[in-house]
Order: C-alpha cells, then sequence, then structure tokens
C-alpha cells in the first residue's frame, strides 16, 4: 500500500456542460489527475479539503484520507 501526500487541489464547474471536476497534484509528482464528480461528491471533496488537513491518497486502493484527529474533538466557534 502506498501513500502520497496531497500536494495542490483545484475545484471547476464548466459552465456550458454542467460538469463538476477535481484535480489533484501529489506530491513529488507533475501530473494533475483530473476526476468527474456528482454535486454530492463535489462539495464533500471540497468540504473535506478545505477543512482537513493533511490530505492523503492511497495509491494501491484510490482513496483520500484526512490526518488523524483526537476523538470527540470538536470544531471551535469564532
Amino acid at each position: 500500500m502506498a501513500w502520497k501526500n496531497v500536494d495542490k487541489y483545484y475545484l471547476a464547474y464548466n459552465v456550458t456542460k454542467k460538469q463538476f471536476s477535481f484535480y489533484y497534484r501529489l506530491q513529488g509528482e507533475a501530473t494533475v489527475k483530473q476526476m468527474f464528480t456528482s454535486p454530492e461528491e463535489f462539495v464533500a471533496l471540497a468540504d473535506m479539503f478545505r477543512n482537513e488537513g493533511p490530505i492523503s491518497f492511497n495509491t494501491t486502493g484510490n482513496y483520500f484520507i484526512t490526518g488523524p484527529e483526537a476523538v470527540g474533538e470538536g470544531e471551535t466557534g469564532g
């Protein structure tokens, strides 16, 4: 199982095709990968990448994972 940190991500929406896209680049790689997502997947990925970190990618299982958090850790309001 190989883990790589996500170096950068981009969110996109094609107005003409009404299509959501999610782009990401893994640390140490030059290639940016593209995924076409449903609106629900797009919102979930945007939330995950904006509010959690670091984000890693499992190249064997093809999934993203957040860094560990303590049990019961809540968001703090400001």
